[in-house]
C-alpha cells in the first residue's frame, strides 16, 4: 500500500512505474464536487499548471479553486464532501452519490502517460470536443489534435476537447492542450484509455447526479462566455472570399439590395474577400461600415486567427518584434501539419502575433484593431485557420515557455481574447466568430462547425457537431447554413431539399448565417425562396426565447443545441438519439436529414405540444412516422415549459406556419 503525505487540501504518494520510474502522485479535491488526480516523474512537475490554469493565466482571470479539506481514511482512503477515493499506488477508484469511476495502471510508459479503466456494456461516452461521425464516441480511438481535413467526418475535429461523459454518471477531463489519444474501446470493447500524453497526467473527476451539474462544474472551471450582442442572435450574410462578391462596397451593397427587396431577414454581413488589413481600403470600407449601419445592419471583417500576412507588417514595422520567433530568430514559420487541399496542399508558412506577451497584445489591439473598430466602425470578426499553429521544437515565446500544446492553447486565448476587445470597443457589443480552439472554447460565442457539404450527409455532419461540442462544454455553434461547398456530382441529393432543410434546422439555433460557393438564397426558384423567408422569420420570431435561453446558458454552461441525454439521462431511448435535439429547454426539434416526408421521433416524459398539429402527446413514446413534407419539420413545446416567453414565441411561428 502506498504512503500518504497529506495536509489539509491535498494528498500525495509515490508509486513505482512500470519502467523503473519513481511516479509521484497529488490528489486534490475542488469546484465543489470535482477531483483533481495529478502524476508527473518529478515531484516539482505537479506545480505545473494544466490547460484550465494556463487559460486563466493567459486571460488574466484567476480560477476560483478553492480547495477542500480532505480527511484521510484506512485502505488508504481519503474523503471529502461525501465523496471517496481509495488509493491503491497507481490504481485509484472515486466514488460519490452511487458512482464509482476506478482508474487502473496509471503509468508513463516510453516518455507518454497512459491511464483506462473498465466500461460497463450498456454504457455510452459522449464528448471529445465537436465530433462529426458520432455523439456516441463508444468504440473509437479519438485524436485530440485539431487539425482541418476538409469536408472529413471521421478523425476531424476544429474543437478537439478531452472530456468524456459517461452515461454512468461522472465526466472526466484531461486538463492539457498537448496531443493525445483517447481508446473509448477500440482496442478492447469493455475498457477506455488514455494514451501517448506527453506532458504531466492532470485529470479531472466529476462525479455528480445529472449531467447538467457535471457540465455546471466543467463550464466553471473552463470557462463560459459572456452573453453576446442581441444582433448576433440573427441571419449574417457571407459568400467565400473566392468568389470575390464581397471584396468590393458594390458586391456587398447588391447583396443587401437584394435581401431587403425580396423580404429576406438579415442582421449582418461578413466580408470575406475584404482585404481586412489593407489599411490604404480603409477610407472605401468605413463608407460601406456607415451605409450598412444607416440600414440597421453590423459588419464582420475575416481574420486567420492571429496569422500577420499581407503587407502589415510593412505598413506597421514596430509589430515585427511581437511575432513568434524560431530558433534562428525567423519570423516565418512553417504552419502546422493538416489536410485542407484547396488551401494548403503543403506547409505554407506564415507570421503568428505572440499572445504570450502582454505588450504584444496590447500592440495588436492599439495598433492593428482599434482602427479597424473605433474609426472603421466594424462590429467583429469571423476568425479561421485556428487550427494552423505549429508546436516546432525551437519556437521562442516572450514567457519563455515551449511550444508543447501552443497548438490548442493559441488559438483559444487568442479568440477570447479578440472577443473581449471586440465587446468592449464596440457600442452594441462585437461578435468573435471562431471554428476552432481546444479547452476553454466556450469563452466565446460564437463557433461555427467548419466546412461541409450541400448534402444530407453535410446536414447530419453539422448537427453531430453542434451536439458533441456541446458535451464537451461550448454553449453556441452555428454553421453554414445547409452546406459551403457544392454536393458531388451524381451523389443524388438534390441542392434546393437539402438547402430548405439546411435552413429549417438552422431556425432552432442560436443563429443563422449564408456562406460558401453554393447557390445563394435568393437564387432559388420561387417557392424555394419563400420557405427560406418563412423559415428565416420563424427564427427572428424565436428571439425572445432564443436571447432568454442563450443567457441561461451563459450562466450554467448548457449547451443552446443540445442533445437529448443531457436533459433525459434516465431514458435510455433518448440517450441513444443523435439526430434530434433540444433548443434550450423548452423545444425539441427533430430535423430532417435526408429525402423523407417523415421520420421517427422519440420523445421523452412529459406532455409535448406538436407546433404544426396542435396535439398533446404525452411522452415517452416513439413517434414511427411523424409527418414532414417539405414545408415543414416535427418540432415540439413542453406542454408546461418553463419559459414565461415561449408561448408568445410559438404564436407568431404558427401563424408563419399557417395555422
Amino acid at each position: 500500500m502506498p504512503e500518504l503525505t497529506a495536509d489539509r487540501t491535498a494528498v500525495q504518494w509515490t508509486a513505482a512505474g512500470a519502467e523503473g520510474d519513481v511516479l509521484h502522485f497529488r490528489l486534490t479535491r475542488l469546484l465543489g464536487g470535482a477531483w483533481r488526480l495529478q502524476a508527473a516523474v518529478e515531484a516539482a512537475q505537479l506545480d505545473a499548471p494544466g490547460a484550465a490554469q494556463q487559460l486563466a493565466e493567459a486571460l488574466d482571470r484567476p480560477l476560483d479553486e478553492a480547495p477542500a479539506f480532505l480527511e484521510l481514511g484506512p485502505g488508504p482512503s481519503v474523503r471529502a464532501g461525501g465523496g471517496a477515493v481509495r488509493i491503491g499506488g497507481r490504481d485509484i477508484a472515486f466514488e460519490q452519490a452511487g458512482r464509482r469511476v476506478v482508474l487502473d495502471g496509471v503509468d508513463r510508459r516510453g516518455g507518454a502517460w497512459h491511464a483506462g479503466g473498465p466500461l460497463e456494456p450498456s454504457e455510452r461516452l459522449w464528448g471529445t470536443g465537436e465530433r462529426f461521425n458520432a455523439l456516441d464516441q463508444r468504440g473509437r480511438d479519438v485524436t485530440i489534435w485539431a487539425e482541418d481535413r476538409w469536408l472529413a467526418t471521421e478523425g476531424n475535429s476544429y474543437v478537439p476537447i478531452p472530456f468524456l461523459l459517461s452515461s454512468r454518471g461522472y465526466g472526466l477531463l484531461v486538463n492539457r492542450y498537448e496531443k493525445m489519444r483517447l481508446d473509448l474501446g477500440a482496442g478492447g470493447a469493455d475498457r477506455w484509455a488514455l494514451r501517448d500524453l506527453r506532458a504531466p497526467l492532470d485529470l479531472y473527476v466529476f462525479l455528480a447526479p445529472t449531467p447538467r451539474e457535471i457540465l455546471a462544474d466543467l463550464t466553471a472551471l473552463c470557462g463560459r462566455p459572456p452573453m453576446p450582442p442581441d444582433w448576433a442572435f440573427g441571419m449574417l450574410v457571407s459568400r467565400h472570399g473566392r468568389t470575390k462578391e464581397f471584396a468590393s462596397a458594390e458586391g456587398v451593397l447588391a447583396m443587401a439590395d437584394t435581401m431587403d427587396r425580396l423580404d429576406l431577414p438579415w442582421s449582418g454581413a461578413i466580408i470575406e474577400g475584404w482585404p481586412t488589413y489593407a489599411r490604404d481600403r480603409y477610407g472605401e470600407l468605413k463608407r460601406l461600415v456607415d451605409a450598412l449601419h444607416a440600414r440597421g445592419k453590423t459588419v464582420l471583417v475575416y481574420e486567420a486567427c492571429g496569422r500577420v500576412r499581407d503587407k502589415l507588417t510593412d505598413e506597421l514595422p514596430d509589430m515585427e518584434r511581437f511575432l513568434v520567433r524560431d530558433r534562428a530568430g525567423r519570423t516565418d514559420l512553417r504552419e502546422s501539419e493538416h489536410y485542407n487541399p484547396a488551401d494548403a496542399p503543403d506547409r505554407r508558412t506564415s507570421r503568428f502575433i505572440d499572445i504570450t506577451s502582454p505588450q504584444a497584445r496590447r500592440a495588436w489591439e492599439e495598433k492593428v484593431w482599434r482602427p479597424l473598430l473605433a474609426e472603421v466602425g466594424v462590429d467583429g470578426a469571423k476568425i479561421d485557420f485556428c487550427e494552423q499553429f505549429p508546436e516546432d521544437d525551437g519556437l521562442q515565446f516572450a514567457d519563455g515557455r515551449s511550444a508543447a500544446g501552443m497548438h490548442h492553447l493559441f488559438p483559444t486565448v487568442y479568440n477570447a481574447m479578440m472577443h473581449t476587445m471586440f465587446q468592449r470597443c464596440r457600442p452594441a457589443g462585437g461578435l468573435c466568430w471562431s471554428r476552432g480552439g481546444g479547452i476553454g472554447a466556450g469563452r466565446y460565442p460564437f463557433l461555427w462547425c467548419g466546412d461541409q457539404r450541400r448534402e444530407f450527409g453535410g446536414l447530419r455532419a453539422m448537427l453531430l457537431a453542434a451536439l458533441t461540442a456541446g458535451v464537451s462544454g461550448v454553449p453556441f455553434m452555428g454553421h453554414d447554413m445547409a452546406g459551403y461547398v457544392p454536393a458531388r456530382e451524381g451523389q443524388g441529393d438534390p441542392e434546393a431539399e437539402v438547402f430548405v432543410r439546411g435552413t429549417q434546422m438552422a431556425a432552432f439555433w442560436p443563429m443563422m448565417s449564408t456562406h460558401g460557393t453554393v447557390t445563394r438564397p435568393y437564387d432559388f426558384d420561387v417557392p424555394i425562396v419563400e420557405l427560406y423567408r418563412r423559415w428565416t422569420k420563424i427564427h427572428y420570431a424565436l428571439l425572445p426565447y432564443i436571447r432568454e435561453q442563450a443567457a441561461a446558458c451563459c450562466r450554467t454552461g448548457m449547451p443552446f443545441v443540445r442533445a437529448l441525454c443531457l436533459a433525459f439521462a434516465d431514458d435510455p431511448a433518448a440517450c441513444a438519439v443523435e439526430d434530434q435535439f433540444l433548443m434550450g429547454d423548452d423545444l425539441l426539434v427533430a430535423p430532417v436529414l435526408g429525402r423523407a416526408e417523415s421520420r421517427p421521433v422519440v420523445l421523452p416524459a412529459g406532455a409535448w405540444r406538436d407546433v404544426n398539429s396542435g396535439a398533446v402527446i404525452e411522452g415517452p413514446v416513439r413517434l414511427e412516422a411523424c409527418p414532414a413534407p417539405l414545408e415543414t419539420i416535427p418540432f415540439f413545446a413542453a406542454e408546461k415549459p418553463s419559459s414565461p416567453v415561449l408561448e408568445e414565441c410559438l404564436t407568431e411561428v404558427r401563424r408563419l406556419l399557417g395555422g
